[in-house]
C-alpha cells in the first residue's frame, strides 16, 4: 500500500479541507497510510534566493517546518496538494510551500505521483487556469506524474462542497488510483 500525504494550502476550515480529508478517508480505508498538513497552522519562510541550498549542498539556510515537510515529501508515495483560487491563483500558504521546494533534494521528486484539488467560487474552468498550470508545469519540471486534478467551481462558503456531490464522489474514489 501507498503512504499518502496531503498539504493544505487553505487559511480556513472549508471545502479544499474537507475534499482533501475525504480523499485520504477513503484512502485510508482501503489501507493507505495517510497524513494531512494544513500549511496555515505551519511556520515556513520565504524563499529568499540566498542559493545556500545549492552552494553548500546542505539544505536551506531557514529553521522552520520546511525541514520536515521536505522529508515528509521524499518519504510519501503520493501528495495530495489543496487550494483555494485567490486572485487567480493558489493561496500565499501553497506558493510559499511549492516556492521552497527549490532547496529540496532531487531524491525528493523521484517516482512521486500527485493529486491536485482546486476550489474556487467562480463557476468559469478559466479562473483556476493559472493556478493548475502553474502546479501541473511545476510537478512535470520535477518528474512527478499526475495522477488526477479535482476542479470544484461554486464553492465559497465553508458548507457549499456538502451541495457538490459529484465532486465529493471523484475525492472518495481518487483511493481506486492510489496503487
Amino acid at each position: 500500500m501507498s503512504k499518502i500525504i496531503g498539504f493544505c494550502g487553505s487559511p480556513r476550515k472549508g471545502n479544499t479541507e474537507f475534499l482533501m480529508k475525504t480523499a485520504l478517508e477513503s484512502a485510508e480505508k482501503q489501507g493507505h497510510e495517510t497524513e494531512y498538513v494544513s500549511l496555515h497552522k505551519t511556520k515556513i519562510g520565504f524563499c529568499t534566493a540566498c542559493n545556500a541550498c545549492k552552494i553548500a549542498q546542505s539544505g536551506c539556510v531557514q529553521k522552520d517546518d520546511m525541514a520536515d515537510f521536505g522529508e515528509k515529501l521524499k518519504g510519501a508515495d503520493i501528495w495530495i496538494l489543496g487550494t483555494p483560487i485567490y486572485w487567480w491563483g493558489p493561496t500565499a500558504q501553497m506558493k510559499v510551500f511549492i516556492d521552497r521546494w527549490y532547496g529540496l533534494s532531487k531524491d525528493t521528486f523521484k517516482n512521486k505521483k500527485a493529486v491536485l484539488i482546486v476550489c474556487m467560487e467562480d463557476v468559469e474552468e478559466k479562473t483556476a487556469s493559472h493556478t493548475i498550470g502553474m502546479l501541473k508545469d511545476s510537478l512535470n519540471y520535477l518528474g512527478v506524474e499526475l495522477i488526477d486534478v479535482i476542479l470544484a467551481k461554486g464553492v465559497w462558503e465553508a458548507e457549499d462542497i456538502r451541495k457538490k456531490t459529484d465532486i465529493i464522489r471523484m475525492a472518495s474514489d481518487l483511493a481506486q488510483k492510489f496503487e
